[in-house]
């Protein structure tokens, strides 16, 4: 949750190439040619070390542009320069501000040419303000917390709340609703039953976790169960479960047999997942834009590996600070949680901190949870993030939402807010441009917008009938196209924009 935005990397294992390099030249370099003592002037490399300096290296041009800027300012422009790449992400969330944000990328990747852009004309954002709520009450943390609890008639004790662990996916927070549950088996292959509205049942082996659960979830499967071996009674974490379109969770062999055969007579039963939580709760009545949210803790727990911790706003946006991994180490002793999720929602209302333990074995209490929240101090009576004076400035009213766009220029009205900027202004004419990008392709580009359709024409003569050679979606900040060269010359372009 403490990621702000991503950089590109090379993930070979996910079939991505490697990020290129330059490299000290000899045999002072790092990269030796494949079956040769020869070394190149490049080299490649992934991972955190090809990310930050990418991020490092726009956050140096940001500078460039306007060294007086703070570091906050910078923070500021890369989320609004930012973009999904990866917009099937189950765990993307839109917060309250209309922001795409997720814990496997933040708020994405930069645009470096808009964050330079934004950058020579930014405002530098008013001095920043902190609230913080004490809870120093202890409480204990329920232990084996995730559950699934069975309903219908005649059901036993065993089924009536199993112990569950989950999967590093989706997670069933709180707790779900009752769904019908059907027995699919393996689940090796598409699911022929529809599991519209249901759950499924599924045996362990054969196949991966993941492969089970997205036959499930293309069956139409709200949630999975994925029971053990039928005489295996150890529940372990599922992984690579991280992509599962729907959540999921592992119990034991015997309580899947015995559910199985319960269902063979109970085709009524429903179930659903319950997150039995330790909750501190917190009433904010201090109106702030919001920056950074922090969660301090301190635990008695033997094992901090076991907690899942999290920490929900009044708009429901939930950020997960911790899950259960293979830290063995006790606590967290004192230790505070940082997430960027709730940038520019407001922080009035409710907020939440739950603690919940997912293992068997250890348990333990909170002792201290406390509640940070940062960000610059406005008047909000609509607790919507936007400060009331510059809608009413604008607007006349409190009716606008931060992620509007009210003059259909591709900048919503949080965006605008930040910049300075008129969120009623005339549009701008639709610009176009065209250039070789290289031997074979010509670049059609255009000035993008997300809430925009964009159709592209071609004609043989300017006077001639222009026929439409394609329809593309708007995108943040550029639209594209390319055309091969030998197409493109002698010819004429028209670029239209529609609403969709």
């Amino acid at each position: 949750a403490c990621i702000l935005v991503a950089g590109l990397s090379g993930d070979g294992p996910q079939g991505f190439a490697d990020v290129l390099t330059t490299d000290m030249l000899g045999s002072d370099g790092l990269n030796r040619a494949p079956g040769t003592s020869d070394f190149s002037n490049y080299t490649f490399f992934s991972g955190t070390s090809a990310a930050a300096p990418t991020v490092s290296g726009v956050v140096a041009l940001i500078l460039d542009a306007n060294p007086a800027l703070t570091y906050r300012d910078v923070q500021h422009i890369l989320i609004n320069s930012a973009r999904q790449t990866d917009p099937a992400d189950p765990v993307m969330k839109t917060n309250q501000a209309g922001y795409r944000v997720n814990l496997n990328t933040g708020f994405g990747v930069p645009d470096a040419g808009r964050a330079v852009r934004l950058a020579r004309t930014w405002p530098l954002r008013p001095a920043m303000t902190n609230v913080i709520f004490i809870n120093d009450q202890t409480n204990q943390i329920p232990n084996q917390g995730l559950r699934v609890e069975t309903f219908g008639p005649g059901v036993s004790i065993q089924l009536a709340s199993i112990i569950a662990t989950p999967g590093v996916g989706l997670h069933p927070e709180d707790l779900t609703p009752f769904y019908p549950v059907v027995d699919v088996g393996f689940a090796t292959n598409a699911i022929a039953t529809d599991l519209t509205g249901k759950a499924a049942l599924i045996r362990r082996g054969a196949n991966t976790f993941l492969e089970k659960i997205n036959f499930a979830a293309q069956a139409g499967a709200r949630l999975a169960i994925v029971a053990n071996q039928p005489t295996d009674n150890e529940l372990i974490v599922m992984s690579g479960t991280y992509r599962a379109p729907i959540p999921a969770v592992f119990i034991g062999g015997p309580d899947g047999e015995a559910l199985r055969t319960y269902l063979g007579t109970n085709t009524s039963a429903q179930l659903r997942s319950i997150l039995f939580t330790a909750t501190y709760t917190n009433h904010v009545n201090t109106p702030l834009s919001l920056e950074h949210v922090g969660v301090r803790i301190k635990s008695d727990h033997p094992n901090r590996g076991d907690l899942r911790i999290t920490v929900t706003s009044p708009a429901g946006t939930r950020s997960v600070l911790q899950h259960i991994n293979d830290d063995f180490t006790g606590g967290p002793v004192d230790w505070t949680y940082w997430s960027t999720q709730h940038f520019y929602e407001s922080s009035q209302g409710v907020w939440s901190i739950q603690l919940s333990d997912e293992n068997r074995v250890y348990f333990g209490d909170c002792l201290y949870a406390e509640l940070i929240l940062e960000g610059t101090a406005i008047i909000d009576q609509d607790r919507d993030g936007l400060d009331d004076n510059w809608e009413r400035t604008h607007f006349g009213s409190l009716a606008a939402r931060p992620n509007e766009d009210a003059d259909d220029d591709g900048e919503t009205n949080i965006s605008e807010y930040l910049q300075g900027t008129d969120p009623l202004s005339a549009p701008a004419p639709l610009m176009a441009s065209i250039t070789q990008w290289n031997t074979n392709y010509v670049r059609l580009g255009w000035p993008g917008n997300p809430h925009r359709s964009f159709q592209v024409l071609g004609a043989t003569n300017v006077t001639a009938p222009f026929t439409v050679l394609t329809n593309l979606p708007g995108t943040f900040e550029t639209g594209e196209w390319f055309v091969p060269s030998t197409n493109a010359w002698q010819r004429f372009f028209q670029l239209r924009s529609t609403l969709p």
